[in-house]
């Protein structure tokens, strides 16, 4: 049984081999972090915000409910449902969540994106057309030296589905 605050062998694993955050995730990659909360891929993000990148963070949580971290990068935040409002993209709109994607990614300065929310558009979408629009951001993040943290509980996809998301991505 694991309490709240307790640190797992994998944890403390990985604090020993690649300090407090875990491994610096390099530019031009994709990673997968499967965990039930977005923990380990947070304390990823706000360290590359932290160190003058411009992110963007695309969440279940309302914009207003996300943590603010102050640092040299700028900060973007996109509501993923179907209330209408500022800052929100509809989760079956998976070509409109691309576009501003792509014009971010595309902005020629060094970028992070944040998708918080696989388990929400897989609801929302079939697996095949999620898994055509993750194909065709990590294409953008690698021709743009840009980053993109996809974090999903492992428990919402069969095996086939998780090992097909993590084919062309790093699992950190």
């Amino acid at each position: 049984m694991l309490l709240v605050g307790q640190v797992t062998r994998d944890d403390l694993f990985n604090e020993l081999v690649f300090g407090k955050s875990g491994r610096d995730l390099k530019p031009g990659y994709t990673y997968v972090i499967k965990e039930q909360k977005p923990k380990k891929a947070f304390t990823h993000f706000w360290n590359k915000i932290e160190n003058g990148y411009k992110g963007l963070l695309i969440t279940r949580q309302h914009p207003d409910h996300v943590e603010r971290r102050s640092g040299p990068g700028e900060l973007k935040v996109l509501w993923l449902s179907t209330t209408l409002g500022k800052s929100y993209v509809d989760p079956h709109n998976l070509g409109s969540l691309t576009n501003i994607m792509s014009r971010f990614v595309e902005s020629g300065v060094k970028t992070v994106i944040m998708l918080d929310g696989m388990e929400y558009l897989l609801v929302n979408n079939d697996f095949a057309r999620l898994l055509k629009f993750v194909e065709y951001i990590n294409e953008l993040v690698m021709q743009n030296k840009a980053l993109l943290i996809i974090t999903i509980d492992q428990r919402a996809l069969d095996e086939r589905e998780m090992a097909l998301l993590e084919r062309n991505a790093e699992v950190a």
